[in-house]
């Protein structure tokens, strides 16, 4: 190797990468080039391709081999790359029992950054290549995958691997980081407890994709359990199913419910005064300002210097993207973070029967140094409207309160809404 690794990657990591156990993505290839992490060019306060190898090294020698045996949470993988041929295949630690909190991820707000890499970073991923047409045929892995997908406990796996499993560093803002992966070989599946709730849904070929996210939805399912059922074709019509790479089907399923949601709020009375809500977690600070109107939705962010998606920069760089009237048609240009938070606002909305338009401002500051996907936003969002509001008679002073708490100055976040609210006319300006 060109250049040392940080001192507590120890002499072991040297060995592990010229093995081909490790195999670092540099996402940036002059600077982290250059850094290797020892001088944190980036900004960051910790390297996040180092820290993720670090974690890695705790448990390396349980998942280095050519098989695996263990509980899956249970947790599924459809990769995207290849496209329509994709990779499909079941992640597990090497341990038994409950391991349900390594991908349950509405339980890990109160978990650190490093705790949840650390979580995941045991996850072996074994996988196989199939056209993703894979849900209307005849296949005893799939069966297995399927099985595993719809159980409602940790059920035990037996994997075995064409080779050696391999870490591909990698950082992604929508799905959560998991450990090395390899292609499967054989997959043996033990004890096993079917959830009859989801298995009925996935076993109705007459019942639509959507209308199938939406009755398990209002069945108390969670959303991070229903994506991953969409993900490996569980729904939807025999002939129409399909793989869905876990990237898509996470954002699917949050416009999914979202759009449904809306059509509930849309006739709800509006709220009768200004509300302001805030959160602060992982690094991450969350103000919500709803107004008396009809719908209308904005999300929007502060990215500084030293996290990841700004890691390179000298100040602060805010984007957004907004709705008005009724759920937009293209694709919101912040990705997927905007659809989790309108889906978590509109909950809130139905829950206490009212309408009203959302301004949602995010501050990512430097300790969110490793993306760990957007069900922290969704989980963030659901947490924020569960506390105590601070309630105002009118927009401006609910305004200046608002940017009171937030760091980043209000000259720099251009609101659509914002503006809208400032330009409209109303009839007692005339009077």
């Amino acid at each position: 190797m060109a250049s040392r690794l940080p001192n507590f990657l120890e002499d072991s990591a040297y060995r592990l990468v010229e093995s081909g156990f490790v195999k670092p993505r540099l996402y940036s290839e002059s600077i982290c080039l250059r850094c290797r992490g020892r001088l944190l060019l980036c900004g960051k306060p910790v390297c996040p391709v180092t820290l993720e190898f670090k974690v890695l090294m705790e448990s390396y020698r349980d998942i280095y081999r050519e098989d695996i045996q263990g509980a899956s949470p249970p947790s599924v993988f459809v990769g995207r790359f290849g496209y329509p041929k994709v990779s499909i295949g079941v992640m597990t630690p090497p341990e038994t029992g409950d391991t349900s909190i390594y991908d349950y991820p509405e339980r890990w707000l109160e978990l650190g950054l490093e705790d949840i890499l650390r979580l995941r970073s045991r996850l072996v991923y074994g996988s196989k290549k199939y056209s993703i047409d894979l849900p209307r045929r005849d296949d005893r892995y799939y069966s297995n995958v399927l099985d595993i997908t719809i159980s409602r406990i940790s059920p035990e796996v037996e994997m075995a691997f064409e080779r050696r499993p391999v870490k591909t560093l990698e950082i992604d803002e929508d799905i959560i980081p998991f450990g090395p992966r390899a292609p499967v070989k054989s997959l043996r599946l033990g004890t096993l407890k079917i959830d009859y709730k989801v298995e009925k849904v996935v076993s109705d070929y007459d019942l639509k994709a959507v209308d199938s996210v939406i009755k398990l939805y209002e069945a108390g399912v969670e959303v991070s359990r229903i994506s991953k059922v969409f993900s490996v074709g569980g729904f939807g019509r025999r002939r129409n199913r399909r793989l869905v790479p876990t990237r898509w089907s996470i954002t699917a399923v949050d416009d999914v419910i979202g759009r449904y949601l809306y059509n509930y709020v849309k006739n709800y009375p509006l709220i009768d005064r200004y509300l302001v809500y805030e959160y602060t977690a992982l690094e991450n600070r969350y103000v919500a300002l709803l107004i008396p109107s009809r719908w209308m939705y904005e999300f929007m962010e502060a990215w500084y210097p030293g996290t990841f998606w700004n890691r390179l920069g000298t100040r602060v760089v805010v984007e957004g993207s907004h709705e008005f009237g009724r759920p937009r048609s293209e694709y919101a240009d912040i990705g997927g973070c905007y659809y989790a938070s309108r889906l978590a606002s509109l909950e809130f909305l139905r829950r206490i029967r009212r309408q009203a338009g959302v301004l949602i401002m995010r501050e990512a500051y430097p300790g969110y140094y490793f993306p760990v996907g957007v069900w922290s936003v969704r989980e963030t969002v659901r947490r924020m409207f569960r506390s105590r509001p601070i309630e105002f008679n009118d927009f401006r002073s609910a305004l200046n309160y608002l940017f009171s708490r937030l760091k980043t100055p209000r000259r720099m976040w251009n609101s659509k809404i914002i503006d809208y609210m400032v330009r409209q006319r109303k009839l007692s300006d005339y009077m």
